[in-house]
């Protein structure tokens, strides 16, 4: 429940923020639209943030729970910081002349917004190429609206003019300074304009850096598959320049990347997962081999402490068409399982077909079972993704399970009466 409330009122505060940071600064300049609604919007404002402050206050007292937008993890550091922001925010601006700049005091919260943001982005984990965006353009439209009022507070407001023509002048200097645009229509003519317009360009020298560089971060990163499958195809550009590869082999090698990137394959979550301590490995492992584990028909019904074992200890591989997993006659170290696929089993030298392996099979337990040769040569159809155990990790995780090992007892046999 507490997790829940956390979400919703990281999103509220994070929302009335925004609103009170556009409408506070607006009010400032044109104090006579509707006065009376800045106050009643001020105690909104409040109360929004004195709940905030309570719960932080709450939570951290009872030890419930981590509060994630928090870099410290206790009250007794929560009140050496950020308490005090958010403390002063929670001050009603009703209280403050109208207008006034005091009435602006609510916005020294935007200390705690800024680790409010980077808490919805580490909770959105889905959508965080997205996020990046939002949150800039969530500051940047904060930010262009401060200077445009800033602007109209220093070079004055035509009277003339109506309020909208105002501010929609002042955003479009605004605009124009900070992108470097510059067209020069609107320009400073007073010492503090100049200085004024001089420290919004250095302004928007930074955030066209920041922009810039977090669209091409977004780019990069949002298919890691993509742009590993991309690096694939640079590299083997190259050598096929240097090398002067050919064309049939080149084009197994490029449908061999192409699958990989198709099937989400060729992301490194190993080097990931090794990260990771022992035990969330396991689960993480678990959890995204389990539904195929289920999948095939030796392992229905397995315990959980089963699946749990083998995911550990099953390692993937992909085989392109007309490639020999192995050989009739070799020593045989593991055993497979196919999770999509097709494979054909041969013998007499590989000149006659005496069955075919679809997903959901298994095969290869013969030899480690009877530590014998292979009987028969395994050759890929179709593009391959199989899991194997190798046979160390079989002679120790089969012999726990008596269920299993008598399931794939049975199979050898079975297998080794066919043959006959």
């Amino acid at each position: 429940m507490i997790k829940y409330a956390l979400k919703f009122l990281t999103f509220l505060v994070v929302a009335v923020f925004f609103l009170f940071s556009i409408f506070a600064p607006f009010h400032q300049i044109f104090p006579n639209l509707e006065s009376y609604s800045i106050d009643l919007f001020g105690w909104y404002v409040s109360i929004i943030f004195l709940s905030d402050l309570l719960f932080k206050l709450f939570v951290l007292t009872n030890n419930r729970m981590q509060i994630g937008f928090l870099a410290e993890n206790d009250l007794g550091n929560y009140l050496k910081s950020y308490f005090i922001f958010d403390l002063i925010a929670v001050v009603p601006i009703a209280l403050f002349p109208n207008p006034s700049l005091w009435q602006l005091l609510p916005l020294i919260k935007i200390f705690s917004i800024f680790r409010r943001i980077s808490f919805i982005r580490q909770t959105l984990l889905k959508f965080a190429s997205l996020g990046v965006v939002v949150q800039f353009l969530y500051w940047f439209a904060q930010i262009t609206h401060w200077i445009s009022c800033g602007w109209l507070k220093i070079a004055g407001i035509e009277e003339q003019s109506s309020v909208t023509t105002n501010y929609i002048s002042a955003l479009y200097w605004t605009t124009t300074t900070l992108t470097t645009v510059g067209y020069g229509d609107i320009v400073p003519h007073t010492n503090i304009e100049k200085i004024y317009a001089s420290v919004v360009m250095i302004i928007g020298v930074g955030f066209y850096g920041y922009l810039i560089g977090n669209v091409v971060s977004v780019i990069t990163k949002r298919d890691p598959a993509h742009e590993k499958f991309i690096s694939n195809l640079d590299n083997l550009s190259a050598m096929v320049k240097h090398r002067n590869m050919p064309k049939e082999l080149t084009s197994r090698i490029r449908q061999y990347f192409l699958y990989l990137w198709k099937h989400r394959l060729g992301n490194n979550e190993g080097e990931f997962l090794d990260n990771l301590p022992q035990g969330l490995k396991s689960e993480v492992q678990t959890f995204l081999k389990q539904d195929v584990i289920k999948d095939i028909d030796l392992f229905k019904d397995a315990s959980k402490e089963f699946i749990t074992e083998l995911a550990d200890n099953l390692h993937e591989l992909v085989i392109t068409p007309d490639e020999f997993l192995f050989s009739e006659g070799s020593i045989g170290t593991r055993v497979f399982f196919v999770i999509k696929g097709e494979l054909s089993v041969l013998i007499e030298n590989n000149t006659k077909e005496i069955a075919v392996i679809n997903s959901g099979d298994f095969f290869g337990e013969i030899a480690l079972f009877k530590n014998k040769p292979r009987n028969a040569s395994v050759k890929a159809v179709t593009f391959c993704y199989l899991y194997y155990l190798d046979k160390n990790s079989f002679d120790t995780i089969i012999p726990k399970y008596p269920a299993i090992a008598k399931k794939i007892e049975a199979k050898v046999l079975e297998r080794e009466h066919l043959e006959e």
